[in-house]
Protein backbone atom coordinates (compact mmCIF):
# COMPACT_ATOMS: atom_id res chain seq x y z
CA UNK A 1 0.00 0.00 0.00
CA UNK A 2 1.52 2.90 -0.78
CA UNK A 3 2.62 5.14 2.07
CA UNK A 4 0.77 8.53 3.16
CA UNK A 5 2.02 11.36 5.08
CA UNK A 6 0.15 13.93 6.92
CA UNK A 7 1.65 17.30 8.16
CA UNK A 8 -0.62 18.90 10.94
CA UNK A 9 -0.58 22.58 10.78
CA UNK A 10 -3.04 24.45 13.43
CA UNK A 11 -3.76 26.74 13.68
CA UNK A 12 -3.36 27.83 17.62
CA UNK A 13 -6.54 27.15 19.07
CA UNK A 14 -7.87 24.71 17.04
CA UNK A 15 -7.96 21.42 19.40
CA UNK A 16 -4.39 20.71 17.90
CA UNK A 17 -3.59 19.22 21.70
CA UNK A 18 -6.56 17.14 21.80
CA UNK A 19 -5.43 15.26 18.36
CA UNK A 20 -1.64 15.11 19.69
CA UNK A 21 -3.07 13.33 22.71
CA UNK A 22 -5.28 11.06 20.71
CA UNK A 23 -2.16 10.35 18.38
CA UNK A 24 0.89 9.93 20.64
CA UNK A 25 -1.22 7.96 23.56
CA UNK A 26 -2.30 5.67 19.87
CA UNK A 27 -6.30 5.83 21.02
CA UNK A 28 -6.82 5.76 16.77
CA UNK A 29 -6.97 2.31 16.06
CA UNK A 30 -7.84 2.13 11.82
CA UNK A 31 -9.62 -1.46 10.74
CA UNK A 32 -7.21 -1.58 7.51
CA UNK A 33 -4.38 1.18 7.72
CA UNK A 34 -1.59 1.39 10.17
CA UNK A 35 -1.74 4.76 11.45
CA UNK A 36 1.79 6.30 12.89
CA UNK A 37 3.34 9.06 14.56
CA UNK A 38 6.64 10.17 15.72
CA UNK A 39 7.47 9.88 19.67
CA UNK A 40 4.54 11.47 21.71
CA UNK A 41 2.61 13.17 18.40
CA UNK A 42 3.74 16.66 19.26
CA UNK A 43 6.50 17.81 16.69
CA UNK A 44 7.26 21.71 17.52
CA UNK A 45 10.87 21.33 17.29
CA UNK A 46 10.12 20.75 13.52
CA UNK A 47 8.90 24.12 13.15
CA UNK A 48 10.99 25.83 15.30
CA UNK A 49 13.92 24.53 13.93
CA UNK A 50 12.55 26.60 10.94
CA UNK A 51 11.54 29.48 13.15
CA UNK A 52 13.07 30.34 16.55
CA UNK A 53 15.41 27.33 16.91
CA UNK A 54 16.73 27.36 13.84
CA UNK A 55 20.18 25.70 16.22
CA UNK A 56 17.46 22.40 15.69
CA UNK A 57 18.11 22.41 12.10
CA UNK A 58 18.41 19.83 10.00
CA UNK A 59 18.90 17.01 13.18
CA UNK A 60 14.90 17.40 14.00
CA UNK A 61 13.86 16.89 10.18
CA UNK A 62 16.35 13.85 9.55
CA UNK A 63 15.25 12.85 12.90
CA UNK A 64 11.72 12.71 12.02
CA UNK A 65 12.82 11.00 8.54
CA UNK A 66 14.49 8.08 10.27
CA UNK A 67 12.00 7.46 12.76
CA UNK A 68 9.53 7.18 9.53
CA UNK A 69 12.07 5.19 7.76
CA UNK A 70 12.21 2.43 10.50
CA UNK A 71 8.80 2.23 11.01
CA UNK A 72 5.69 0.21 9.55
CA UNK A 73 2.74 2.44 8.38
CA UNK A 74 0.34 3.23 5.70
CA UNK A 75 -0.58 7.17 7.24
CA UNK A 76 1.89 9.20 8.97
CA UNK A 77 1.41 12.35 10.68
CA UNK A 78 3.36 14.92 11.78
CA UNK A 79 1.64 18.06 13.78
CA UNK A 80 2.14 21.05 15.47
CA UNK A 81 0.35 24.14 15.62
CA UNK A 82 3.32 26.36 15.74
CA UNK A 83 3.54 25.54 11.75
CA UNK A 84 1.88 28.57 11.54
CA UNK A 85 4.08 30.95 12.39
CA UNK A 86 6.57 29.55 10.21
CA UNK A 87 7.17 30.62 6.02
CA UNK A 88 5.11 28.03 4.08
CA UNK A 89 7.79 27.79 1.45
CA UNK A 90 10.29 27.05 4.42
CA UNK A 91 8.10 24.09 5.22
CA UNK A 92 8.04 22.94 1.92
CA UNK A 93 11.85 22.87 1.54
CA UNK A 94 12.55 20.74 4.25
CA UNK A 95 9.95 18.12 2.99
CA UNK A 96 11.50 18.27 -0.15
CA UNK A 97 15.08 18.20 1.04
CA UNK A 98 14.68 15.81 4.09
CA UNK A 99 11.49 13.85 3.06
CA UNK A 100 11.58 13.18 -0.77
CA UNK A 101 10.07 10.23 -1.19
CA UNK A 102 7.24 11.14 0.28
CA UNK A 103 6.57 14.76 -1.38
CA UNK A 104 4.40 13.80 -3.75
CA UNK A 105 2.16 11.81 -1.42
CA UNK A 106 1.70 14.68 1.43
CA UNK A 107 -0.95 16.24 3.06
CA UNK A 108 -1.39 19.74 4.90
CA UNK A 109 -4.12 19.66 7.33
CA UNK A 110 -5.31 23.05 8.72
CA UNK A 111 -7.98 23.92 11.14
CA UNK A 112 -9.25 28.08 11.49
CA UNK A 113 -11.13 29.47 14.30
CA UNK A 114 -13.17 32.31 14.07
CA UNK A 115 -11.36 35.60 14.30
CA UNK A 116 -13.41 36.82 17.76
CA UNK A 117 -12.88 33.27 19.15
CA UNK A 118 -9.32 33.34 17.98
CA UNK A 119 -8.54 36.71 19.74
CA UNK A 120 -10.68 35.60 22.86
CA UNK A 121 -8.49 32.03 23.28
CA UNK A 122 -5.37 33.01 21.91
CA UNK A 123 -5.13 36.10 24.91
CA UNK A 124 -6.05 33.66 27.30
CA UNK A 125 -3.45 30.96 26.23
CA UNK A 126 -0.51 33.87 25.81
CA UNK A 127 -1.35 34.74 29.87
CA UNK A 128 -1.59 31.28 30.41
CA UNK A 129 1.88 30.37 28.95
CA UNK A 130 3.47 33.91 29.95
CA UNK A 131 3.48 35.33 26.30
CA UNK A 132 1.25 38.45 27.69
CA UNK A 133 0.90 39.92 30.32
CA UNK A 134 -1.29 42.97 29.76
CA UNK A 135 -4.54 43.79 28.97
CA UNK A 136 -6.46 42.25 26.28
CA UNK A 137 -7.72 45.74 24.33
CA UNK A 138 -3.76 45.94 24.58
CA UNK A 139 -3.21 41.91 23.12
CA UNK A 140 -5.35 42.67 20.22
CA UNK A 141 -4.10 45.79 18.79
CA UNK A 142 -0.84 44.15 18.06
CA UNK A 143 -2.68 40.63 17.36
CA UNK A 144 -3.95 42.77 14.50
CA UNK A 145 -1.08 44.60 13.55
CA UNK A 146 1.16 41.70 12.94
CA UNK A 147 -1.66 40.01 10.56
CA UNK A 148 -2.74 36.84 12.59
CA UNK A 149 -6.66 37.03 11.68
CA UNK A 150 -5.58 37.89 7.96
CA UNK A 151 -6.76 34.24 7.56
CA UNK A 152 -7.20 34.15 3.66
CA UNK A 153 -3.65 35.84 3.16
CA UNK A 154 -1.83 33.48 5.39
CA UNK A 155 -3.61 30.83 3.68
CA UNK A 156 -3.06 32.07 0.41
CA UNK A 157 0.91 31.57 0.90
CA UNK A 158 0.16 27.65 2.08
CA UNK A 159 -1.44 27.02 -1.33
CA UNK A 160 1.13 29.06 -3.39
CA UNK A 161 3.42 26.59 -1.74
CA UNK A 162 1.63 23.07 -1.98
CA UNK A 163 -1.02 23.55 -4.11
CA UNK A 164 -4.33 21.71 -3.71
CA UNK A 165 -2.45 19.24 -0.91
CA UNK A 166 -3.84 21.91 1.10
CA UNK A 167 -6.78 21.00 2.86
CA UNK A 168 -8.51 23.94 5.46
CA UNK A 169 -11.38 22.93 7.97
CA UNK A 170 -13.37 25.28 10.32
CA UNK A 171 -12.83 25.02 13.67
CA UNK A 172 -16.82 24.89 14.52
CA UNK A 173 -18.22 21.89 16.07
CA UNK A 174 -21.31 22.16 13.88
CA UNK A 175 -19.09 21.62 11.01
CA UNK A 176 -16.35 18.71 12.37
CA UNK A 177 -17.36 15.24 11.90
CA UNK A 178 -19.70 14.32 14.77
CA UNK A 179 -18.78 17.67 16.55
CA UNK A 180 -15.21 16.21 17.25
CA UNK A 181 -11.77 17.76 15.68
CA UNK A 182 -10.46 14.08 16.15
CA UNK A 183 -12.99 11.98 14.06
CA UNK A 184 -13.13 15.26 12.14
CA UNK A 185 -9.45 14.64 11.61
CA UNK A 186 -9.65 11.33 11.18
CA UNK A 187 -11.81 10.84 8.50
CA UNK A 188 -9.76 13.59 6.38
CA UNK A 189 -6.61 11.17 6.96
CA UNK A 190 -7.96 7.55 6.69
CA UNK A 191 -10.31 8.04 3.38
CA UNK A 192 -12.86 6.10 4.90
CA UNK A 193 -11.66 3.48 6.92
CA UNK A 194 -13.73 2.34 9.50
CA UNK A 195 -12.11 2.58 13.17
CA UNK A 196 -12.46 2.26 16.85
CA UNK A 197 -11.33 5.41 18.83
CA UNK A 198 -10.28 5.20 22.85
CA UNK A 199 -10.64 8.05 25.39
CA UNK A 200 -7.62 8.13 27.54
CA UNK A 201 -7.92 11.33 28.80
CA UNK A 202 -7.79 14.07 26.07
CA UNK A 203 -6.29 17.31 27.62
CA UNK A 204 -9.21 19.89 25.72
CA UNK A 205 -6.69 23.12 26.54
CA UNK A 206 -9.06 24.78 27.32
CA UNK A 207 -9.20 28.30 28.45
CA UNK A 208 -9.17 29.46 31.65
CA UNK A 209 -12.24 31.35 33.67
CA UNK A 210 -12.08 34.73 34.25
CA UNK A 211 -10.57 34.68 38.08
CA UNK A 212 -8.03 31.94 37.32
CA UNK A 213 -6.67 33.93 34.08
CA UNK A 214 -6.12 37.13 36.81
CA UNK A 215 -4.17 34.99 39.30
CA UNK A 216 -2.17 33.42 36.86
CA UNK A 217 -1.67 36.94 34.76
CA UNK A 218 -0.36 38.28 38.27
CA UNK A 219 2.27 34.46 38.86
CA UNK A 220 3.53 35.52 35.25
CA UNK A 221 4.32 38.93 35.74
CA UNK A 222 6.45 38.33 38.65
CA UNK A 223 7.68 35.92 36.68
CA UNK A 224 8.92 38.25 34.00
CA UNK A 225 10.18 40.42 36.21
CA UNK A 226 12.95 38.04 36.80
CA UNK A 227 15.52 38.25 34.13
CA UNK A 228 17.02 35.10 34.95
CA UNK A 229 14.09 32.75 34.54
CA UNK A 230 14.00 31.57 30.71
CA UNK A 231 11.05 31.63 28.62
CA UNK A 232 10.31 27.78 27.84
CA UNK A 233 9.91 27.79 32.33
CA UNK A 234 7.66 30.52 32.15
CA UNK A 235 5.66 28.14 29.27
CA UNK A 236 6.34 25.06 31.05
CA UNK A 237 4.97 26.70 34.38
CA UNK A 238 1.64 27.85 32.75
CA UNK A 239 1.24 24.65 31.31
CA UNK A 240 1.18 22.45 34.22
CA UNK A 241 -0.54 25.21 36.50
CA UNK A 242 -3.25 25.58 34.49
CA UNK A 243 -4.24 22.11 34.06
CA UNK A 244 -4.24 21.98 37.80
CA UNK A 245 -6.44 24.66 37.74
CA UNK A 246 -8.63 23.06 35.14
CA UNK A 247 -8.59 20.05 37.96
CA UNK A 248 -9.22 21.53 40.57
CA UNK A 249 -12.44 24.00 39.52
CA UNK A 250 -13.88 26.58 41.26
CA UNK A 251 -16.85 25.70 43.93
CA UNK A 252 -18.07 29.07 42.55
CA UNK A 253 -19.51 30.35 39.57
CA UNK A 254 -16.52 30.76 37.16
CA UNK A 255 -16.93 33.73 34.76
CA UNK A 256 -15.30 33.32 31.37
CA UNK A 257 -13.45 36.26 29.50
CA UNK A 258 -15.33 37.77 27.16
CA UNK A 259 -15.46 40.42 24.02
CA UNK A 260 -15.58 44.49 25.06
CA UNK A 261 -17.91 46.04 23.15
CA UNK A 262 -15.12 48.34 21.37
CA UNK A 263 -13.28 45.74 20.83
CA UNK A 264 -15.41 43.94 18.98
CA UNK A 265 -16.04 46.47 17.08
CA UNK A 266 -13.13 47.16 15.99
CA UNK A 267 -12.24 43.66 15.02
CA UNK A 268 -15.57 43.39 13.18
CA UNK A 269 -14.41 46.18 10.82
CA UNK A 270 -11.04 44.90 10.86
CA UNK A 271 -12.16 40.85 9.89
CA UNK A 272 -15.22 40.85 7.53
CA UNK A 273 -13.71 41.40 4.45
CA UNK A 274 -10.96 37.87 5.79
CA UNK A 275 -14.81 36.19 6.70
CA UNK A 276 -16.21 36.64 3.55
CA UNK A 277 -12.44 35.63 1.75
CA UNK A 278 -12.56 32.72 3.70
CA UNK A 279 -15.91 31.44 2.77
CA UNK A 280 -15.56 32.26 -0.91
CA UNK A 281 -12.30 30.98 -1.19
CA UNK A 282 -12.38 27.90 1.53
CA UNK A 283 -15.93 27.29 2.81
CA UNK A 284 -17.93 27.04 -0.20
CA UNK A 285 -20.35 29.52 1.06
CA UNK A 286 -21.41 31.39 4.27
CA UNK A 287 -19.46 30.42 7.50
CA UNK A 288 -17.16 32.93 9.15
CA UNK A 289 -19.03 35.67 8.70
CA UNK A 290 -22.11 34.47 10.35
CA UNK A 291 -19.45 33.62 13.09
CA UNK A 292 -18.61 36.98 12.78
CA UNK A 293 -21.69 38.60 13.00
CA UNK A 294 -23.54 36.31 15.79
CA UNK A 295 -20.57 37.17 18.08
CA UNK A 296 -21.85 40.72 18.62
CA UNK A 297 -24.27 38.69 21.02
CA UNK A 298 -21.85 37.42 23.03
CA UNK A 299 -20.20 40.84 24.31
CA UNK A 300 -20.34 42.70 27.38
CA UNK A 301 -20.42 46.75 27.76
CA UNK A 302 -19.06 46.17 31.59
CA UNK A 303 -15.57 46.02 32.60
CA UNK A 304 -13.91 42.43 33.22
CA UNK A 305 -11.21 43.31 35.11
CA UNK A 306 -7.64 40.46 34.96
CA UNK A 307 -6.51 42.40 38.07
CA UNK A 308 -5.84 39.23 40.97
CA UNK A 309 -7.00 41.82 43.69
CA UNK A 310 -10.55 41.94 42.38
CA UNK A 311 -10.86 38.65 42.64
CA UNK A 312 -9.30 37.18 45.39
CA UNK A 313 -8.90 38.50 49.17
CA UNK A 314 -5.21 39.68 50.32
CA UNK A 315 -4.89 36.58 52.61
CA UNK A 316 -5.28 34.30 49.26
CA UNK A 317 -2.57 36.50 47.88
CA UNK A 318 -0.21 36.50 50.32
CA UNK A 319 0.10 33.25 50.17
CA UNK A 320 0.37 33.02 46.32
CA UNK A 321 2.53 35.16 45.66
CA UNK A 322 4.81 33.14 48.61
CA UNK A 323 4.61 30.34 46.50
CA UNK A 324 5.18 31.96 43.44
CA UNK A 325 8.03 33.38 45.02
CA UNK A 326 9.17 30.19 46.26
CA UNK A 327 8.83 28.56 42.74
CA UNK A 328 10.81 30.90 40.95
CA UNK A 329 14.09 29.76 42.86
CA UNK A 330 13.95 26.94 40.89
CA UNK A 331 12.63 28.07 37.45
CA UNK A 332 16.73 29.81 37.04
CA UNK A 333 17.35 26.01 36.55
CA UNK A 334 17.76 25.03 32.39
CA UNK A 335 14.32 24.30 30.93
CA UNK A 336 16.00 20.29 30.27
CA UNK A 337 16.28 20.16 33.79
CA UNK A 338 13.13 21.98 35.13
CA UNK A 339 10.73 20.93 32.62
CA UNK A 340 10.60 17.78 33.37
CA UNK A 341 11.00 18.36 37.13
CA UNK A 342 7.72 19.84 36.92
CA UNK A 343 6.14 17.57 34.67
CA UNK A 344 7.10 14.97 36.94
Amino acid sequence: MTQRLVLHVGDCKTGSTILQTMLGNGDCRPERLRLFTPGNGVHGALARSLGDRKSLYPARWKGAARRLAEAEWDVAVLSSELFEFIAPQAVAEALRTHLPQYWDRTTVVAYIRPHMGRALSQFAENVKLGHEIGDFPDFVARFEQIGRLKYAKRLARWRDAFGDRLVVRPFLRDRLEQGDVRHDFLSLILHGDSYTLADSGQDDNASLPLADLALMRMIQQRFHANPDIPDDNRVTFGKQFGRLLRDLPSPRPADKLRLPRAVYDRLYDDCRADAERMDAEWFGGPCFLPELEAARDTVTDSDQSLAAEDHFDPETLRLVTAWAELIQRQMRDEPKQFGPRLRG
